[in-house]
This record gives structure tokens, sequence and C-alpha cells, in this order.
């Protein structure tokens, strides 16, 4: 029998890794205007290096899920750190652009085998009570990692340079894998999440759920819009709108920082209401409202809607990463894969709409670039509507018999 107190000492480990995890992915911005005087990159190249990861982070969620699955969720979380860490490292070595984006692509596959079995690590220790909060606690780590990622590396870039930045950012996300490896654990009646045969009907149970599927697309475009924006909107606001540097600084830290409260939020008024869809709905469209107001906000108050992107994009994700776990039928090992689809679904958006971005801003304009963003957030929200009610019950399900082959 576990001690109560040991769900949130693990919730703090896996917490950890998110910070990790997001700070490497999004450090490689603060040194976007040193990478580019390098390789002498203009703004479509700039765009891709955002994209290239979300190729790696979005093809690796299904393949971690099926790992942790038959290895072990500890082994398969400290697996994706040290490969996300030691490639940022690597990253830090290229000695020409294309080197630089195959670096990025094994930093999104390493993050990728993290995250969505991260969520499954703490959906299995909060299944009964505060399941959405402890989400929550993670999608906020999410943001602090973000905002380490997009403000503080910012300082750390300028003093030692892009590459020195990279290996510190690295060599973090190492040592948290190593701390994993050693004291994750599984709960005590969790011998099925230590690692069991993998089946047809397990991969069926995760893979060909509709309700899955819809969530996944249904946050494609808030997902793609906030990878876009966050790290975009220095550059936009600095080139394009003249905005002063302190405010443009704000701005990257609140987009970053701001998902903090927000996760919190989400989880706990997910927790206490009985849709699980309209609350992410809702949250998911607020996003794309603010995101419209990016290229209409000027001096003054061009953090407004820099703070709402963040707080929005957290707050549905809070509540979008406690489906799986309240999917009638997903047994507690397959959390972790069907996860992993919803997240390599949602990609697409994170890969498609920075390139998107990149391409449409020096033809079309930034307005337009800026408003694509906004009406995609809003117009996939609402294909959650197609699912029905994702309640909030407490249930669990328990796991498929190991030897089942059907």
């Amino acid at each position: 029998m576990d001690r109560p107190s040991r769900k949130w000492w693990m919730l703090a480990i896996v917490s950890a890794g998110f910070v990790a995890m997001t700070t490497n992915w999004f450090n490689i911005a603060a040194g976007f205007v040193q990478i580019s005087e390098t390789f002498q990159l203009d703004i479509p190249q700039v765009a891709l290096l955002i994209s290239v990861f979300v190729i790696g982070y979005g093809v690796f969620h299904i393949p971690g899920g099926v790992l942790a699955t038959r290895m072990g969720m500890r082994w398969v979380l400290a697996l994706g750190l040290t490969v996300e860490g030691a490639a940022v490292i690597l990253s830090a070595t290229a000695n020409d652009f294309a080197t630089l984006l195959v670096f990025r692509v094994l930093c999104g596959v390493g993050a990728s085998v993290f995250a969505a079995v991260g969520v499954a690590a703490v959906s299995v220790w909060f299944r009964n009570r505060h399941h959405a909060l402890a989400l929550g606690v993670t999608s906020a780590c999410f943001s602090v990692g973000s905002a380490a990622g997009l403000y503080a590396w910012r300082d750390l870039t300028d003093a030692f340079g892009w590459r020195t930045a990279l290996v510190a950012g690295g060599a973090l996300c190492v040592v948290v894998g190593v701390v994993t490896a050693a004291a994750f654990r599984v709960p005590a009646d969790g011998d099925h999440l230590r690692g069991i045969r993998l089946t047809r009907a397990a991969l069926r149970e995760s893979l060909m759920n509709r309700g899955i599927w819809l969530y996944g697309a249904a946050f494609l475009g808030a997902y793609g819009a906030f990878i876009a924006g966050s790290q975009l909107i220095v550059g936009y606001g600095l080139d394009q709108r003249h905005v002063g540097a302190g405010e443009v600084a704000l701005a990257a830290f609140l987009i970053g920082i701001a998902g903090v409260p927000g996760s919190v939020a989400g989880g706990w008024i997910s927790d206490r209401l009985s849709s699980r869809r309209n609350v992410f709905v809702a949250a998911a469209v607020t996003e794309g409202v603010f995101v419209l107001l990016v290229p209409l906000s000027g001096p003054g108050w061009f953090w407004v809607p820099a703070m709402g992107v963040g707080f929005m994009f957290n707050f549905a994700l809070a509540v979008w990463q406690t489906i799986p776990g309240d999917r009638p039928g997903l047994s507690q090992e397959n959390i972790g894969t069907a996860f992993g689809l919803m997240l390599t679904i949602s990609a697409v958006g994170g890969f498609a709409l920075p390139y998107l971005f990149g391409e449409l801003a020096p033809t079309a304009g930034y307005p337009l670039a800026w408003s694509v963003l906004g009406v995609l957030s809003i117009g996939c929200a609402f294909l959650a509507m197609l699912n029905g009610e994702t309640r909030r019950t407490g249930r669990r399900h328990p796991p498929l018999p190991a030897a089942s082959d059907a």
C-alpha cells in the first residue's frame, strides 16, 4: 500500500521532467538572432527550426507509449529525457544548418517519448482524485519550462552564446533523466505498469478510439497557434510593430509564465464541473480570440494578448490531458499510447502552423498570418463537440489480461 504522500513525490519528479523537456524545446528561440547570423538564415528558415522539432515530437509519441507498455514507465520516462538532452548538446556542435535541423528532430524524438508517458505516469497515481489538478500542475511546469527557454535562456545566450546556452539546457535534461530513473516508481498495485506483453487488443484499444482521434484533432489549431506564436512574437513585436524591447520581453515572458495559473485554474475548474468537453472547447476558442488580437495590439498593451494566449492554451491543455484517463474501456497501461496518439495528431498543427506562418508573413502580411492561427484555433476546437460528453467520474478501468492476443 502506498503512503498518501507518495503520489505527490511522483508528481514532483514527473513535473521536473516537464520543466526540463520544455526548456530544451523553447530555449533555441533565445538564440534565433545569433543562429541566423551564424548560418545566414531568413524568416522561413528560422520558422523551420520550430517545425522540425515537432516532426520528431509528433512521430514518436505512439512508439513511446508502446515502449512504456512493454518496458515500464520508469525507464521510458528516463530514456526520453536523456535522448532529448543529448540531442540538444549535439545541436550546439552543428557546423551547418542542415546538421542543426537533424539534431532538432532528434530533440523532438526524446521529448515525444517523455511527454505521452509523463501524462500517463501522473494519471495512474491520481486515478481517483485530483486528476485534472495534478495534470494542471504538469501543464504549469510546461509553462515554467517554456518561459525559462524563451526568457531566462535569453540572458544566458546573450552572455555566453547560443552554443553554450544549449549545452547548459541539454545537461539539465540529462540530469533530470538520471534522477527519474533512480526515483520514479509506479503505484504498489501497478505491476502491469512495470512492463507487460504487448497485444493487438491493447493496440486496438488505444489507437481505434473515436474520442481520442476527435480530441487530438480538436487541439490541433490551438496547439500549433501557441507553438508558432510563443516563439515568433518577439521578432514580430520588434521588427514589425516597433514595440519597445522591454514590452516585447514582457510579452515573451508572459506568454510562457501565464500558463502556470492557467494550468492550475483549468485543472481546478475541470475537476469541479461535469463536462470536460465544454470546458476544453471554451478555453481553446478563447485562446484563438487572443491570437486574433495580436496584430491589433500596439505599444502599451502588446503584452495583453500574449498573456491571454499563454493562459488559455495551458488552461485547455490541463483539461485535454485528462481525456485518455477518463475514457471508458481504456486500460491504465494503455493511457500513454492513447495520449501519444492525441499528441501525434495535434503535433500536425505544431509543425504546419509555424511553417504556414513563416510562408504567409513575408508574402501576405503578418496580420493575415496571425489571423490564420487564430481562426484555426477556434475552428478545430469545435471538433470536440462531435464526441459525447467526457464527464468527471473518478472511475478507472482495469488492465487487460497480459496474455490476451485477440
